[in-house]
């Protein structure tokens, strides 16, 4: 999260690198042009990561074991997955980048072909009463759409960079589970995959605006604590020597 907090910095930065001396339209497209220049160029990053800058390989991310614990309701569960891997994080569509300098903000739509993980688990899962599962999985949230819009201000003597807010809003448009021994009965197991389904589509698809506050009480305060109070040149400055 902090390397995302990083990444939308140098590109809120990037918007007024512009030369003056072109008209606002042509430095509306330079600047648009550049961010999608960056966004090209953080695929390769997100692919072969950054000894320079400590950046691990994120695409397709592998993550050997991790514990787990979550409780909604009723329902609890406990336990652990090995051998994790997600897909299809650098594998991103740009469909709208537009700057507007006026008015200060940055108006954005990405689209993900397929974000997808496999893994094996354990789980220690209760509702009412308890039962212990474990096999293999595979999760995938396919024709993903995150859109929205960053604003932002610049001071006018002093030209210190602050976020105002950072939008995003997020749309599904198919999920796929395929979880192994959910039950031993096939036909359970398959209807058990398909609650799965519904219950994240719908908790994507009809809580957007819920999911748009949430990240952006989480990433503005982030940026703004990494800005601390840093004016325009200077964190261009740090970039150029990054």
């Amino acid at each position: 999260m902090k390397f995302l907090a990083l990444f939308l910095i140098a590109l809120l930065a990037s918007c007024h690198g512009a030369e003056v001396a072109e008209s606002l339209a042509a430095q509306e497209r330079s600047v648009s042009s550049n961010i999608v220049d960056g966004l090209e160029a953080l695929k390769i990053v997100m692919e072969n990561g950054s000894e320079k800058h400590n950046i691990p390989v994120v695409s397709p991310l592998k993550l050997e074991h991790r514990q787990f614990s979550f409780s909604t309701g009723e329902l609890s569960a406990n336990g652990e997955v090995q051998d994790f891997t997600l897909e299809g994080l650098s594998a991103y569509d740009i469909v709208v980048m537009k700057t507007n300098l006026i008015l200060s903000r940055i108006d954005y739509e990405l689209n993900f072909p397929s974000l997808n993980l496999t893994t094996q688990y354990k789980a220690d899962v209760g509702s009412g009463y308890r039962m212990e599962r474990e096999g293999g999985a595979f999760l995938a949230l396919e024709d993903l759409n995150i859109s929205g819009r960053i604003s932002y201000s610049l001071g006018v003597i002093s030209g210190e960079l602050s976020v105002k807010s950072i939008n995003v809003y997020v749309k599904v448009g198919k999920v796929v589970s395929e979880i192994e021994n959910l039950s031993k009965y096939r036909i359970l197991n398959d209807k058990l995959n398909e609650i799965i389904v519904e219950f994240i589509t719908l908790s994507i698809n009809d809580n957007t605006d819920w999911v748009a506050n949430y990240i952006n009480e989480l990433l503005t305060p982030m940026c703004n604590n990494l800005i601390d109070g840093r004016s325009l040149s200077d964190i261009l400055g740090l970039l150029t020597n990054l």
